[in-house]
């Protein structure tokens, strides 16, 4: 009896197996297919979940390193030769030299998660992922599959990846799941993709509006404030600067006065070219203070593009020690 018993055994030792490598074939099969696309152009929609509704988005790639991205609030173009960033809201733009680490930095955010493999074909090399089978969407049935980009599951994405091409349609990505205070959920959904149509460069040639005005990467930044840390998140990884968080509030007096001694002053004004100025008033926006757990102000954080703290100072003294904080972390 017992020869029967390791012979199924084995065989479920087999099917776990095969599973495994059904999974991870999906997303590699996914991760190919956007890699080895010649163009793609998609009309798609973005939404945080109980944040609003959603948000209409576009890009135009092709290869090898032509870029065109509108969000509700900016056009990203790359020619080949040069980046431009055009901010819609304030109808300004700037320029810089493009690079290869520039265009893949370019989607680095959650919004256009799902096109970071057709520059990157490392893209989607998560900790683990799994095959979560088929699932009916919109009358189609799509292979989903889930997968974790780190040991704790702070970026978990649920992909529907279409069974003819290979490529996903949709994607939910979860973040920070098990903190409840910081999690987030947004869902990615196309309206439309086509792969490998033809794309003229005429798409990849920007024509500012006749009431744009150019400026340089500094002075798009040394003087503007963000009030929302995930605008701010998105500009810095958008030109790979660090983000400078004033966490204060209307009633704080020490607050008052830093924001009298040092934000007006051209010294405060030059780091703009290192960093991207966020303030974050605790009243108003109790879930951010929380999530970084504030409870003193001012208190004043340096984050990385992903959020990540990397430097805190707690309080306000005088301008030198300010100063002297943010050039310890910024380098100078």
């Amino acid at each position: 009896m017992r020869k029967p018993i390791l012979f199924l055994a084995g065989t479920a030792l087999v099917a776990v197996a095969l599973a495994q490598v059904s999974t991870s074939t999906l997303l590699t099969s996914f991760g190919k297919a956007i890699n080895d696309a010649k163009s793609v152009q998609s009309d798609y929609t973005f939404q945080t979940i109980h944040a609003g509704g959603a948000e209409e988005y576009s890009v135009t790639l092709k290869k090898p390193n032509l870029v065109r991205v509108e969000t509700p609030t900016q056009i990203v173009v790359a020619d080949g030769k040069d980046i431009t960033t055009f901010d819609k809201l304030e109808k300004t733009y700037f320029k810089k030299p493009q690079t290869a680490a520039d265009v893949k930095q370019i989607f680095a955010p959650e919004e256009l998660h799902l096109w970071a493999g057709f520059f990157d074909a490392n893209a989607y090399k998560p900790y683990r992922s799994k095959d979560l089978g088929t699932k009916s969407v919109k009358g189609g049935m799509l292979n989903a599959v889930e997968a974790a980009y780190d040991a704790q599951d702070r970026k978990v994405v649920t992909y529907l990846l279409n069974p003819e091409d290979k490529v996903a349609r949709k994607a939910q990505i979860e973040l920070d799941k098990k903190d409840p205070s910081r999690s987030m959920s947004m869902v990615i959904d196309t309206k439309s993709l086509t792969l490998n149509g033809d794309v003229s460069k005429d798409a990849f040639v920007f024509t500012p509006p006749a009431d744009a005005k150019e400026m340089t990467l500094e002075e798009m930044n040394a003087t503007k404030w963000y009030y929302d840390l995930d605008q701010a998140k998105k500009i810095a990884a958008a030109t790979g600067k660090k983000i400078f968080v004033d966490f204060y509030a209307t009633w704080c007096g020490p607050c008052k006065k830093l924001e009298h001694d040092c934000f007006g002053t051209e010294e405060f004004k030059k780091f703009g070219s290192k960093l991207v100025f966020c303030r974050i008033d605790v009243d108003d926006q109790k879930s951010v203070a929380e999530a970084y757990n504030i409870t003193a102000m001012p208190t004043q954080d340096i984050l990385d593009k992903d959020g990540t703290v990397l430097n805190q100072t707690v309080g306000y003294g005088d301008p030198a020690s300010f100063f002297s904080f943010l050039r310890s972390s910024t380098g100078g």
